[in-house]
């Protein structure tokens, strides 16, 4: 009996060696993650955030989620499933609407007057996604990059459109307010 248990203290022993690395690990990365957004207002997130629903939602694309609730592991914007520039017809065409969407967040901080520090540490992981989602489709990094700063202008005047600026402000208000919307909601304010 005593060496059944002993076995199985053992068996439950090495099972949380085995865990405790990987708990770490994201505890890390989560804790990188809180970090990164502590330099952001709910404003600066709720705006950036928004300049993203609102590109994905003019391209005919739908969210399914916001949130600008810090300790949210969904925290960002949430599309429904759409195909990947790599899955779909027409690459470049897809390529360039994802860059579009990806430098939204940036190009909404911008408008709403978010300081410069700000708007590029916002900036900084969706244009890096952007060069990786680029190099998918065998694109180099200098023509993404390109890409990005010729997408950067185009988003910014959809975007300052009022029709469209107001749809981000309500948007980022709504966030601001609630932290985390859900598809209705977000269907709600994004309707005329």
């Amino acid at each position: 009996m005593a060496s059944c248990a002993a076995a199985s203290t053992e068996r439950v022993t090495q099972a949380l060696l085995q865990v405790t690395p990987l708990r770490k690990e994201i505890t890390m990365v989560s804790q990188e993650r809180l970090d990164h957004l502590a330099q952001f207002t709910d404003e600066h997130l709720a705006y950036h955030e928004a300049g993203h629903a609102v590109i994905h939602h003019l391209q005919g694309g739908t969210i399914l989620r916001l949130s600008i609730e810090r300790n949210d592991p969904k925290q960002g914007m949430h599309p429904a499933k759409q195909p990947t520039p790599t899955e779909s017809a027409d690459h470049q065409k897809a390529l360039r609407d994802l860059v579009a969407l990806l430098v939204a967040g940036e190009v909404a901080a911008t408008i709403h007057g978010a300081p410069e520090n700000v708007v590029e540490a916002g900036g900084r992981v969706d244009r890096e996604h952007a060069i990786r989602r680029a190099a998918e489709l065998d694109v180099d990094e200098a023509t993404a990059r390109a890409m990005i700063e010729a997408e950067w202008p185009r988003v910014r005047d959809r975007l300052e459109e009022p029709t469209n600026w107001k749809l981000v402000d309500s948007l980022a208000q709504h966030l601001v307010r609630q932290k985390v919307l859900d598809a209705d909601q977000i269907r709600a304010t994004l309707s005329p």
